[in-house]
């Protein structure tokens, strides 16, 4: 769902106007604002799931995982812990989507819109279709543009994303914490105290990365001097 580079290419891409959906990365989430929280006893197709796989205590947000969703779980074993909602909010760009229970909701309308939308994108990039350039730039302007704002509300938001049935990303909601004290709103400084020996690296517009094991990264995205956002992510 999300590499360490995403957000950032992502960025480059809507400034120099190269708008490439096959590159496109992410999400495109139909995300309502949050409500009544789907009940967690009851998998996507309604029927009543069984007890968490999960018995342990409830992680940090770091290298293994948040809550009870870790690295390498199954998306079907992840839905039985009770941590995300019932059914996703996306299933756009061969992903499905969650959001933490108690978190947004998905929006039927929105998300038809959505695949509506990259289904036109899709056929536009096939070099054998006849194509008006303007109709096209449009598209891809229309799809960068939502699915920017679509990413930005999950990172916001906080959720994991599956790929081919196995976990690939997780967003940390607001109230997540590192088990070294690192959550949004801590300095730079701090953050780099807690893993300068860890691997932390800057990367392209400010946002750090650090290895988390094989594959998998934890990025940090920086507004100023602050963490913005924290994610764990499948490395592409």
């Amino acid at each position: 769902m999300f590499n360490g580079d995403t957000l950032v290419s992502w960025r480059r891409r809507a400034t120099a106007g190269a708008l490439s959906f096959a590159a496109a990365g992410l999400l495109a989430a139909g995300c309502t604002p949050v409500g009544e929280p789907a009940t967690a006893a009851s998998g996507a197709s309604g029927a009543p799931v069984a007890a968490p796989v999960f018995d342990g205590d409830p992680l940090p947000f770091g290298p293994d995982g948040f809550g009870r969703i870790t690295v390498g779980m199954k998306e079907e074993e992840a839905l039985l812990t009770g941590d995300l909602q019932a059914a996703p909010i996306s299933t756009v760009l061969g992903r499905n989507v969650y959001s933490f229970v108690g978190g947004p909701q998905p929006d039927p309308s929105r998300m038809a819109s959505d695949e509506e939308l990259e289904d036109k994108v899709s056929k536009a990039d096939d070099p054998s279709a006849a194509k008006d350039s303007g109709n096209v730039a449009q598209l891809y302007a229309d799809s960068t543009k939502r699915t920017l704002e679509r990413m930005h509300a999950y990172l916001e938001a906080g959720g994991a994303s599956f790929r081919g049935g196995y976990l690939d990303n997780i967003a940390a909601p607001k109230d997540a914490v590192t088990a070294e004290g690192i959550k949004r709103g801590s300095s730079r400084a701090d953050l780099e105290a807690a893993y300068e020996n860890l691997g932390l690296a800057k990367g392209g517009d400010g946002h750090y990365k650090m290895p988390a094991g094989r594959d998998w990264q934890l990025i940090f995205e920086m507004d100023r001097d602050k963490v913005k956002y924290m994610s764990l992510a499948r490395r592409l």
